[in-house]
């Protein structure tokens, strides 16, 4: 499911403008989301005292169809979930290129995923506690700051399921790298990450570096299928078309005993994905966790 800038997203020529007349309850779930998806910040303009106006940025990357798509899908998932509180006005134009990287600092705050784990920008500054882990992440083109609901639901499920050492690590649509540097730094002894666009891969690189985890984590461009290897944890954070299409490649990375994670899913996918891949016969359902309208689901792999 991905994206948001760096310094590489400023030599952008141009800008996509997006901007979403909402009901002001639900600015923060939407904020989010558009953060998660690659907008530079969110400006929020109040309308009246019951709608605010957000607004935020894209580079134009040849990718305006596909933000759309998932934008409006999203938009229509809260409609269903809020019949009569939730709507939505939809303007996007075209901006010529402006220095966003000091207004995206705004918005992209610490944030504690987990009691051991707090995620930071390169800009913020976090005293940690006894035991705390920190992943420091510079927003780029891709999925994964640990402000969305999805991606915390994957460090959760991480951070619970990591509690041995030496255990191997595939993170299928790595984006930004973020669960790849979790796992990481939670012991995992060996950690694979793939993703098909070069910016992400890019990005999750220049993440993992800068978080000192190269020497565990290695990241390559392509997609699950090009991966040869199985691994004790599987995590998949990408969207409900995706996670279908992807089934037995997944299923088939996982070693025997070992675990599938999945996320970017909705609360009322959850049944239906469950079924797709407890229809293989090679998984048994090992636990569920929801945050916000999102799911995350987790399979154990039959010996």
């Amino acid at each position: 499911m991905s994206p948001m800038k760096s310094e590489k997203t400023k030599a952008s020529k141009r800008w996509l403008t997006v901007d979403l007349l909402i009901p002001s309850d639900f600015c923060e779930p939407v904020s989010n989301f558009l953060m998660e998806q690659g907008g530079t910040g969110i400006e929020e303009i109040a309308e009246d005292r019951e709608r605010t106006r957000l607004r935020t940025y894209f580079p134009e990357t040849g990718k305006k169809g596909q933000i759309l798509k998932v934008l409006h899908r999203y938009l229509k998932s809260l409609e269903r979930l809020h019949p009569g509180r939730f709507s939505c006005q939809v303007e996007t134009s075209t901006t010529p290129e402006k220095n966003w990287g000091e207004k995206w600092k705004q918005f992209f705050k610490p944030v504690r995923v987990t009691p051991r784990i707090v995620v930071k920008p390169p800009w913020s500054r976090v005293r940690l506690g006894k035991g705390q882990i920190l992943v420091e992440i510079n927003p780029g083109v891709a999925f994964g700051t640990g402000t969305h609901a999805t991606t915390k639901l994957c460090i959760q499920a991480l951070d619970r399921r990591l509690r041995k050492r030496n255990l191997s690590v595939l993170d299928v649509g790595t984006g930004s790298g973020i669960l790849s540097i979790v796992a990481a730094k939670l012991g995992a002894r060996e950690v694979w990450g793939v993703d098909p666009d070069a910016a992400s891969v890019e990005n999750a690189e220049e993440n993992i570096a800068r978080n000192q985890a190269s020497t565990r984590v290695r990241i390559r461009r392509g997609t699950v299928g090009n991966i040869g290897n199985t691994f004790d944890i599987v995590v998949a954070n990408i969207d409900l078309r995706v996670l279908r299409r992807m089934r037995w490649p997944l299923v088939r990375r996982v070693k025997p005993g070992g675990l599938l994670i999945l996320s970017g899913l909705l609360g009322r996918e959850k049944e239906r994905i469950q079924r797709h891949y407890l229809e293989t016969g090679l998984l048994v359902k090992a636990g569920a966790a929801h945050l916000e309208e999102w799911v995350s689901l987790t399979f154990r792999k039959k010996r």
